[in-house]
């Protein structure tokens, strides 16, 4: 977020007012010191003209994509659907990444919405898109960057 920031010639209290934040918040995001939710993250996306995955540093390749939307309704079918893709049950699948069954299955269900931190963990285990996962592409795998790995 920092490098698409100083190519802009942004400051962080010019993306915090973009972000309708306060300018500490934005810089805890900046520096991952706190999860920055994943409206916020779209906004930023959609205002560098650059994918989720791209911005997260999970990928190297840019795919530019103005005005999306994250689909909360997408996210339970794609989470299911990569979960059963590779014959997990949700407690197989909670024990590989470290969530509690009852969260992971509150994503699936819609009951809570999945934090940034917490969907980057569940894509890095599929290797799946981000942006595919929240419902801004149909394109499932990801482009990963040499640095991520």
């Amino acid at each position: 977020m920092a490098m698409l920031r100083h190519d802009n010639d942004l400051k962080q209290k010019d993306v915090a007012k973009i972000l309708n934040v306060k300018e500490n918040t934005y810089s805890k995001w900046e520096k991952c010191s706190n999860d920055i939710p994943l409206e916020k993250i779209n906004v930023l996306a959609n205002f560098y003209n650059v994918n989720l995955d791209y911005l997260l540093g999970i990928s190297n390749k840019i795919e530019h994509s103005e005005n999306l939307k994250i689909n909360y309704q997408k996210i339970c079918e794609r989470l299911l659907e990569l979960r059963k893709e590779n014959h997990l049950t949700q407690n197989k699948l909670s024990d590989k990444i470290g969530f509690f069954q009852t969260t992971y299955s509150s994503f699936e269900t819609g009951v809570r919405r999945p934090t940034t931190y917490k969907l980057l963990y569940i894509v890095n285990f599929y290797n799946a898109s981000i942006d595919y996962v929240v419902g801004r592409t149909n394109i499932k795998k990801t482009y990963i960057s040499k640095t991520t790995k």
